[in-house]
């Protein structure tokens, strides 16, 4: 599994958490699909840029703050 993508849904996954939004709110929120975001939030799927600015509109973050939320994750895995 690449590290990006595990990184990027774990971020997706947490943000939702915190936020306490199911992954139907937060399809209703970013026009995404919820078997979409499941996937992402696992691993499965690949977020494309397009997909990246959805769920910071539906977590209401900004997409940047979501890219370096990855970052950090990644720095996490790597210390591991």
């Amino acid at each position: 599994m690449n590290k990006e993508v595990l990184a990027f849904g774990r971020v997706i996954q947490k943000q939702r958490k915190l936020l306490k939004m199911t992954q139907e709110e937060l399809a209703y929120r970013s026009s995404l699909n919820r078997t979409f975001i499941s996937y992402v939030e696992n691993g499965r799927k690949i977020a494309s840029i397009v997909s990246l600015f959805a769920f910071a509109r539906g977590l209401h973050i900004p997409a940047a703050d979501l890219i370096r939320q990855v970052e950090d994750e990644l720095n996490r895995l790597s210390d591991r």
